[in-house]
């Protein structure tokens, strides 16, 4: 089947439209509450807060002299041939890191407050220039490379001054989603400010917990004032995932679902991939984030994990229409959901679930 063919193959095979809303987790939450801090949830969730607190997700930001991966590598030059400036990442300070740029005459330097990723493709660190505009690091740790190179895009932009050499200025809409994603209850016009805590934890998903805590206190609780991502149907696990991990398009959005077919860059966003899968469309509700992800831990990285999902429709004697694989009994993700390099340093799975078939 073509790209083209399986466009429109996935518009027929879809559900009705009418109970299709695109929504925020925020739109997902029913209680009313403010936010108690991750660490209230240790005392009663202790299991789960250990192995969360540990994630990929919990450590999507931190402070960069926490980072072991920056830290250990320091002091590090490099020469821009770019921007024709050199480039060197040092500690400033015990609890300080900098970026310090000569080219030509001219010096400047910036200081780190943030580093954002949890280290599982890469790392760039955060700071603010002295007039306090947020900038992005031009020099970004990379897993695949156990080391240092510029940072994703940075090759694109030319910079002129030293100052510029630094690292790429954030606009505002920017800065709201990298804070957006990467913390705990980030608040709007202060992002890097707010009391909030670094990297995704318990409330981020669940929403604000102190009414929570007050409930389950209670002698006579009905109602326990959290939200459980778990309830949420595929669609609605999409979204609230997707808010970080893209967005996935509405039945009705023909030309999005196209750009997402045609953009091999659109690999790196699984919630919005994921929705173009007939094993998605067609298994009634069976496919869900959480039907191969526990949100709490990292991605297995053994793929006979999550062909258990699979192997619940695609086998003899299931129940369904799911057809069984004329090619193998196992490795079904191998062939079904690829790893492409999509970026220079970074390897991502495709979460579209297809027969993959390449033009000859």
């Amino acid at each position: 089947m073509t790209i083209r063919a399986a466009f429109f193959f996935c518009i027929l095979t879809t559900p009705p439209l009418a109970a299709q809303q695109l929504w925020t987790p925020e739109h997902f939450w029913k209680q009313e509450s403010t936010y108690a801090g991750s660490r209230s949830c240790l005392s009663c969730h202790g299991e789960i807060y250990k192995a969360q607190e540990a994630s990929h997700h919990a450590r999507s930001l931190r402070h960069p002299v926490d980072v072991a991966e920056i830290t250990s590598r320091l002091p590090f030059e490099l020469f821009d041939r770019v921007s024709g400036a050199k480039l060197l990442l040092q500690r400033k300070s015990e609890n300080e890191i900098e970026l310090v740029v000569r080219k030509e005459e001219a010096e400047d330097r910036i200081t780190f407050g943030w580093a954002f990723g949890s280290g599982s493709q890469g790392i760039t660190p955060m700071g603010r220039r002295s007039n306090g505009e947020f900038a992005e690091s031009r020099i970004s740790w990379y897993r695949s490379l156990d080391g240092f190179d510029l940072t994703t895009g940075a090759g694109k932009h030319n910079p002129q001054t030293a100052t510029e050499s630094l690292g790429r200025t954030l606009p505002e809409e920017e800065i709201q989603k990298c804070f957006g994603c990467h913390t705990t209850g980030s608040a709007a016009g202060q992002p890097g400010l707010a009391g909030n805590e670094m990297g995704v934890r318990c409330e981020r998903c669940h929403g604000p917990g102190l009414e929570h805590i007050r409930a389950m206190q209670s002698a006579n609780t009905t109602d326990k004032k959290i939200f459980h991502p778990a309830s949420l149907d595929g669609f609605g696990q999409a979204q609230t995932c997707g808010v970080c991990h893209g967005r996935p398009p509405m039945d009705t959005e023909f030309q999005t679902i196209r750009f997402i077919q045609e953009t091999p860059n659109s690999i790196r966003f699984p919630s919005q991939r994921l929705v173009l899968s007939r094993c998605f469309n067609e298994s009634e509700d069976g496919l869900r984030c959480t039907s191969c992800h526990d949100p709490h831990t990292n991605a297995s990285e053994h793929r006979a994990a999550s062909e258990r999902t699979c192997l619940g429709c695609h086998q003899k004697g299931a129940q369904g229409l799911a057809n069984l694989c004329p090619v193998a009994k196992s490795g079904c993700a191998s062939c079904h959901m690829s790893k492409e390099r999509v970026m220079a340093h970074s390897v991502f799975t495709d979460h579209w679930i297809r027969v993959v078939r390449t033009k000859r």
